[in-house]
């Protein structure tokens, strides 16, 4: 079988939708399929690829006219060698409902994990939501949901979330929840020696790993942690992340006093994270998003240690509240479970028959099953 991958985003971005695309086109090529990849031009992409890696080039206008670029490359491709097409991100089945029919829609497997609600179906900015209207964007891309192979969804609440923004609920049966896999020759319990080389052998860490934004929940995080400290001054926080909002934070816990307690690592390789995870007690992010299932917690977990996150979206889905971790609603909950040290109250082999579910093979297998 020959299958085309199409990803917006791919390596060397290793945001969440180009890393999820890569780890797909690599286990479907390990079970024997011939893969495709096509993604958006990189000056540096990805090379020794085990799939075939395709790029698509912005025209002279630039990238805003990606509908345009997208769709003139892919008319001249030749589709029809294809036995299977993956789109993997939220633009991409408006350019297939613009320039193609049911031909080709016919063996499309759309793949919702991000912004599909917010972007097309709930787009508070009025100048996008003009500009959608004109290109009717929500139009072409519910065309090709109505009309493609299947709908795969990350999680069981991303799938409710666009049946009822995009009023899918009569094709609510084509709509399959596959959980992404977890790395597990990645993510697992390991020897560390973060804490003797910092002299933290006998403080009780939290950990958190993230994109340094707002909305990751750090402020939130930082109120919960001041009132934690005040009351046992052996935690430590470490923090583990770049972003636009790291060097603000910096200046609120240095402006509070709070250097010696909150730890900041910086941006660290998937592959070293292990490291970070294994050392810690406990790892924790109270992210504000709405997220369609944040794989974060899941290594976490995956590396032996409980995790705490918000009672919401699908969060829920990565804990098993009581179980494997804690899903919380305010930060009152938060502070008690903390300083009652309730995650020392976890079974480890509650937490690895939890990861286990989500085995990375069993989804490539499920995502074009």
């Amino acid at each position: 079988m020959k299958i085309l991958i199409i990803t917006y985003d791919f390596l060397p971005d290793t945001i969440g939708a180009g890393m999820v695309a890569y780890l797909y086109a690599n286990h479907l090529t390990e079970l024997g399929y011939d893969v495709s990849v096509l993604s958006k031009e990189y000056s540096n992409p990805v090379k020794n690829t085990k799939f075939h890696y395709l790029q698509v080039g912005n025209s002279k206008l630039g990238g805003h006219f990606w509908l345009y670029d997208w769709g003139k490359y892919l008319k001249n491709m030749n589709l029809d060698q294809y036995d299977t097409i993956i789109l993997n991100q939220s633009n991409l089945p408006v350019v297939f409902g613009k320039y193609f029919g049911l031909s080709v829609l016919s063996k499309i497997i759309v793949l919702i994990q991000g912004l599909e609600v917010e972007w097309l179906y709930r787009n508070k900015k009025m100048s996008s939501a003009f500009i959608h209207s004109i290109f009717r964007f929500e139009y072409y891309h519910r065309k090709c949901l109505l009309n493609c192979r299947k709908i795969v969804s990350v999680s069981e609440f991303h799938k409710q979330k666009v049946i009822t923004a995009a009023n899918l609920e009569c094709i609510k049966d084509k709509f399959e929840v596959v959980y992404t896999g977890i790395e597990k020759n990645l993510f697992y319990s390991t020897m560390s020696s973060f804490r003797k080389e910092n002299d933290l052998e006998n403080k009780e860490i939290l950990v958190s790993v993230s994109r340094m934004v707002k909305q990751k929940g750090y402020l939130e995080m930082f109120s919960v942690f001041k009132r934690v400290v005040k009351r046992d001054s052996s935690f430590r926080w470490v923090i583990i992340g770049d972003g636009s909002y790291l060097e603000e934070f910096k200046r609120e816990v240095q402006t509070d006093r709070l250097s010696e307690y909150v730890i900041f690592i910086g941006g660290k390789t998937r592959e070293e994270l292990k490291y970070y995870y294994s050392m810690a007690d406990c790892f924790w992010l109270l992210s504000n998003y709405d997220e369609c299932l944040p794989l974060v917690y899941l290594e976490a977990q995956a590396c032996g240690i409980p995790a705490i996150g918000r009672n919401k979206g699908g969060t829920r889905e990565t804990i098993r509240n009581n179980e494997t971790g804690f899903l919380v609603d305010t930060e009152e909950e938060c502070v008690e479970l903390i300083l009652n040290r309730s995650y020392k109250n976890i079974s480890k082999k509650a937490i690895k028959e939890f990861v286990d579910l989500f085995d990375e093979w069993e989804a490539a297998k499920k995502l074009i099953s």
